[in-house]
């Protein structure tokens, strides 16, 4: 006992203590709902006396590159002694580095998402990898260097590689926008190389996302379909560079993709663009160029940008669209004949108000949602990255998750995007993604999970859709919207075998029933 002091006041005293020394737990428990933290990956603690901080409009690719029934996770970094792709397990181990820590880095940031191509028909897939420096490279699984190809003016060429054999000769061929508003088009040639077949017109102004492959018109043939700078989306003959049509948005697409799937059902595809300020929309165009419809944001001198992502997300059987801008986020239902608006988060309020955690913001470089059931309710569910890792609720919008921790940054956009899947194969999903740090040297990649079963379905589980081979999306059967190559933002109609197609069937078996058992009668 402290001589002097009366019994009650030791009582205080104590009591004061023991709340001080919960107060840290306190917080923390505050810092976080659902989510529960698997592992962290810190690529600055990999070589001592370097740092690499996090990626730059990419995403991480997970897929198992070398056969040995475990996933690895891809991702590049470009801070410090950094522009580098990495190559980790789905445990958060490291297996491999490209270039090698002795060489020089990539020659510019990795502003790419890793796409999975067999590029010289060996049945063995390997890597694509673009970004800022101009240089397209081909990696093999085990990280050693194929095939690269040079942008003729080193122009940066952002997004995921595109590639797909359009012209029927079994061997792929890549489609790469530039920053100088040009599209080339790349042949892989086994026993050669990447060798340049066209090189389009110049667009305006430059083309900063990826474009998109796709047969838009259903005539057998194949376009390339890209957003630019100077206001129009452009659709091109991907077998000549030729151009088909154009449409002009009235606003600027600074690295915005193009989404081409049938959007309503109706049998036809529907080109979705969607662009920044001044009055920032989402539209939706014919596959001959024409307007259908436009969604526009409730407020003007709001950005979109990146890529918005697709899917059902309230079960209704109708295609809609989870949308991050600059000051919120939205749910918009775009499979009936016009848009309509199904929910709205401020991020930034929720932050003030004490549902979400402090630091809270939506951002237009902050597009890397997706579209999952992540707890395994057979619900879907959005997860965003603003910056630090939210879930809500794909139908009403409520918030059902968050994590965030001392490391990571408040206030300020997330640099890359994150992927979901049973990441290391014990049967339950997890998200991963590359967070900023407070400091590059704390940046990293978290994967965190809220128990959720797996196989799980999910519309859009990555950034720019799924890093998937064609192959490997049509067996999964999770997997409800399935694009048509690695990385490709076109859902052919023919692969799209799922939930969101099942009501109209339905309807039509029922149909077909009626009248025979009324023809019966």
């Amino acid at each position: 006992m402290i001589r002097g002091l009366p019994r009650r006041a030791l009582w205080g005293i104590s009591l004061l203590l023991l709340g001080v020394l919960l107060i840290p737990d306190v917080l923390a428990l505050e810092e976080k709902l659902g989510l529960e933290l698997e592992w962290t990956f810190n690529t600055s603690d990999q070589f001592p006396g370097t740092m690499f901080g996090a990626g730059h409009q990419g995403g991480i690719t997970i897929y198992d590159i070398d056969g040995d029934g475990v996933n690895e996770l891809l991702f590049g970094t470009r801070r410090g002694d950094s522009k580098r792709l990495w190559c980790i397990t789905g445990n958060g181990e490291f297996k491999w580095i490209f270039p090698p820590l002795d060489q020089d880095g990539l020659p510019g940031d990795p502003t790419s998402k890793v796409s999975i191509v067999d590029v010289d028909c060996d049945m063995v897939y390997e890597l694509a990898l673009a970004g800022r420096g101009g240089r397209l490279h081909i990696i093999e699984p085990d990280g050693t260097l194929l095939w690269t190809w040079d942008e003729p003016t080193e122009q940066n060429m952002h997004g995921a590689p595109q590639a797909m054999d359009v012209d029927g000769d079994g061997y792929v061929e890549f489609f790469l926008n530039t920053n100088d508003g040009f599209v080339h088009r790349v042949n892989a040639v086994p026993g050669v190389g990447l060798l340049l077949n066209w090189t389009s017109s110049q667009s305006g102004a430059g083309n900063q996302g990826q474009p998109t492959i796709c047969d838009v018109d259903r005539d057998g043939r194949f376009e390339v379909i890209y957003a630019s700078q100077d206001f129009y989306v452009y659709c091109k003959d991907a077998d000549t560079g030729g151009e088909k049509w154009r449409f002009n948005v009235r606003a600027n697409m600074e690295t915005n993709q193009v989404i081409v799937a049938d959007v309503n059902r109706d049998g036809e595809y529907e080109v979705l663009a969607w662009t920044a300020a001044p009055t920032s929309a989402v539209i939706c165009i014919s596959p001959f160029g024409t307007e259908i419809w436009r969604w526009t944001h409730p407020r003007e001198g709001v950005n979109l940008r990146l890529c918005q992502a697709i899917g059902d997300l309230d079960g209704d059987g109708i295609m809609d669209m989870a949308v991050m801008s600059g000051d919120s986020v939205f749910a918009i239902s775009i499979g009936r004949a016009y848009p309509a608006t199904m929910w709205e988060l401020n991020f930034s309020y929720l932050s003030e108000t004490d549902v979400l955690p402090e630091g809270a913001l939506a951002d237009h470089w902050a597009s890397y949602q997706t579209i999952v059931d992540i707890d395994g309710d057979d619900r879907m569910e959005v997860l965003w990255l603003a910056p630090f890792p939210i879930v809500t609720d794909g139908a009403t919008g409520r918030i059902e998750a968050y994590y965030v921790d001392q490391d990571m940054a408040r206030y300020r956009r997330p640099e890359d995007g994150g992927s979901w899947g049973d990441v290391d194969g014990d049967g339950f999903s997890e998200w991963v993604a590359s967070i900023n740090g407070n400091s590059h040297a704390r940046s990293m990649v978290y994967c965190l999970s809220l128990g959720g079963k797996f196989p799980a379905n999910a519309y859009w589980p990555e950034y720019y859709h799924s890093a998937l081979p064609l192959e490997a999306q049509k067996s999964a059967g999770w997997l409800l919207l399935k694009g048509a190559c690695s990385n490709s933002l076109w859902f052919p109609i023919e692969l799209q075998v799922s939930e969101f197609h099942v009501f109209p069937i339905i309807v039509l078996l029922g149909a077909f029933w009626f009248r025979g058992w009324k023809n019966r009668s």
